[in-house]
C-alpha cells in the first residue's frame, strides 16, 4: 500500500504531513503566517497613508514634538498581548508535548542515527531489542558506526545506509549524533528537525500516521526524458539518477539534482545539457518521505539524503526478523 501523497505539494507550499504531531505545528505556523500577513497589511497602509499626508508641500511645517497619540499605543499593546498569547497559549504547548513527554522503552521503535559526510548511518538493535556496543576504534570502510561484532548482542542488529525504516502507529525514538561536522537530520513529512552534533546523543520522537506507509516510494515510473521532452513546469519535482558532464568532464547536472528552483534556472540546465550533447536524461519523481541534511555541512550537503521507508506495524516486524542475520553474513547496506 502506498501513501497518497500529492507531488504538487511539495514544492511550492507545505510538503505533506504525515505525523501525529505535526498538524499542530502547522496550525501555530499558519497562525504566524495570518498574524504576520495582518501586520504587513495594517503598517504597510499606515506607512503609505504618513507618505501621503505628510510629504513635503507648501503651506505646511514639521512638527518636532513626539506623538502622543493613544491609537498608536493601543496598536502595540495589542500587538504585544497577540504575541504573548501565541507564545503562552499555542507555541510552548506544543514545544511541551513534543519535547517534554518522550515515549516509554515499552514500545517505542529504537533507531541510532550517525551523520557523516555525506550519508545518514542507520543503526537497529534487531529483534532482542538491545544495541551492540560500538568503539570509534573499530571504523573501518565496511564498519562505519564501529560496531564491536564479537559481542553477543551484535549478532543481530541491522546497519543501514541512506535507508530508514520505521512503522506507522508506533513511537519513533531516534538517536541522533553525528562523526564528523554538525549536520541536521530533517524529515519534512514529519515535521521533525535535530542538530546532529559530534560527540552527543540527541534523541527527538515522532509517530507516523496509520496509513502513511510507502515501501518504494516510486509514485510514478522512473525514465528517460529525451533532450526536447525537458520541461520545467512538469519535471521541477523530478531528480536526475545519474551524473551528466559536459566534453571536459565536468558535471553539469547532478545525481539527486532538479531543473533548477525557477524557469531561468531550469532552462540555463537543459541549454547546458544540449550544449554538451546530451541527447536524455533519466529522472524520478523526488520521494516526499526522506531524511535531508537542513545544515550546510560540506560542498556535497545536497546530496546527504536518505530514503524513508514506513511499513506497517506487522510489516515492520518482518522486515527486523529477515535483516537480523549474524553479523558474519551481513554486507552493510550501501556498499
Amino acid at each position: 500500500m502506498l501513501a497518497q501523497v500529492n507531488f504538487g505539494t511539495y514544492g511550492r507550499w507545505f510538503p505533506p504531513q504525515l505525523s501525529v504531531h505535526g498538524g499542530d505545528i502547522d496550525y501555530l505556523i499558519d497562525i504566524v503566517h495570518y498574524f504576520m500577513l495582518l501586520l504587513f497589511v495594517a503598517w504597510g497602509s499606515f506607512f503609505v497613508y504618513a507618505l501621503f499626508k505628510f510629504r513635503q508641500r507648501e503651506g505646511h511645517k514639521a512638527s518636532y514634538h513626539l506623538v502622543k497619540g493613544k491609537i498608536s499605543k493601543l496598536a502595540e499593546a495589542l500587538v504585544i498581548a497577540f504575541e504573548f498569547l501565541v507564545l503562552v497559549a499555542f507555541s510552548m504547548p506544543v514545544w511541551a508535548t513534543y519535547k517534554n513527554d518522550p515515549p516509554t522503552s515499552a514500545d517505542r521503535v529504537e533507531v541510532r542515527c550517525v551523520g557523516q559526510q555525506f550519508e545518514w548511518l542507520f543503526h537497529y538493535p534487531g529483534p532482542d531489542g538491545k544495541f551492540g556496543p560500538r568503539n570509534a576504534s573499530l571504523i573501518t570502510t565496511s564498519n562505519p558506526l564501529g560496531l564491536d561484532e564479537a559481542a553477543p548482542d551484535s549478532a543481530d542488529d541491522i546497519q543501514l545506509i541512506n535507508e530508514f525504516h520505521i512503522p506507522t502507529g508506533r513511537d519513533i525514538y531516534v538517536r541522533i549524533t553525528s562523526k564528523d561536522v554538525i549536520h541536521s537530520f530533517s524529515i519534512p513529512t514529519m515535521r521533525v528537525k535535530q542538530d546532529a552534533i559530534p560527540g552527543m546523543e540527541i534523541p527527538v520522537w515522532f509517530k507516523v500516521k496509520e496509513g502513511a506507509t510507502s515501501h518504494a516510494m516510486k509514485f510514478e515510473m522512473t525514465r528517460d526524458y529525451g533532450i526536447d521532452e525537458l520541461n520545467w513546469y512538469k519535471l521541477r519535482h523530478h531528480v536526475a539518477v545519474d551524473d551528466y558532464r559536459d566534453k571536459s568532464g565536468q558535471v553539469i547536472f547532478a545525481k539527486g539534482n532538479d531543473l533548477g528552483s525557477t524557469y531561468v534556472d531550469g532552462q540555463k540546465r537543459i541549454d547546458q545539457l544540449r550544449a554538451a550533447g546530451v541527447a536524455s536524461v533519466k529522472l524520478e519523481p523526488r520521494a516526499p518521505l526522506e531524511v535531508v541534511c537542513a545544515q550546510l555541512c560540506g560542498n556535497s550537503h545536497f546530496k546527504m539524503k536518505a530514503q524513508m521507508i514506513v511499513h506497517t506495524s506487522s510489516e515492520y516486524e518482518e522486515w527486523v526478523k529477515e535483516k537480523s542475520k549474524p553479523q558474519a553474513d551481513v554486507e552493510f547496506e550501501g556498499f
